[in-house]
């Protein structure tokens, strides 16, 4: 029989380190984490239990920051704030919160605002949540996504709906 080898057990408590290391995060009992599932269902319980479309959008859009919060769950945040604007599509307000929401991911925010102004009619009831979403698109193309040219055409857009 062989004799250990320190480097190799050296090798292994550091690779074992850093293993749990990797996995602290999906450790379930941290108290944070545990406070963050807990709020997580009863938002969702709040989504099951709403009435009316308007209170089922905040209970997902409540949902989706809790996501957010909660380490960077984006894309799931992303869907629960799709499924808000698809429950009312003529909230400005669901549009205001998923873009305070994804605001570090500019990319999904931007998919997910076109998606808002091809679903809603621009008229009706529908004008002041197109209204916002072309806002915050303009602002997207200024700032993170520079497209200057997208900018200006999204801006003529925000302004012939006046």
């Amino acid at each position: 029989m062989q004799e250990w080898s320190s480097p190799l057990v050296a090798a292994t408590g550091a690779f074992l380190a850093v293993l749990l290391w990797r996995v602290r995060p999906a450790w379930p009992w941290s108290r944070k984490r545990a406070a963050l599932r807990e709020a997580l269902q009863d938002a969702r319980a709040r989504v099951e239990a709403a009435k009316d479309p308007a209170s089922r959008a905040l209970a997902l859009c409540d949902a989706a920051d809790i996501t957010t919060r909660g380490g960077g769950g984006y894309a799931s945040a992303a869907g629960l704030y799709q499924r808000a604007l698809r429950t009312d599509p003529n909230s400005a307000a669901v549009v205001s919160r998923a873009v305070a929401g994804l605001t570090a991911r500019p990319r999904a925010l931007e998919s997910l605002l076109w998606r808002t102004l091809a679903g809603a009619p621009w008229k009706g009831d529908s004008r002041d949540a197109v209204r916002t979403a072309l806002e915050a698109l303009t602002a997207l193309h200024e700032g993170p996504l520079k497209n200057a040219v997208r900018a200006r055409a999204l801006a003529n857009a925000r302004d012939a709906m006046s």
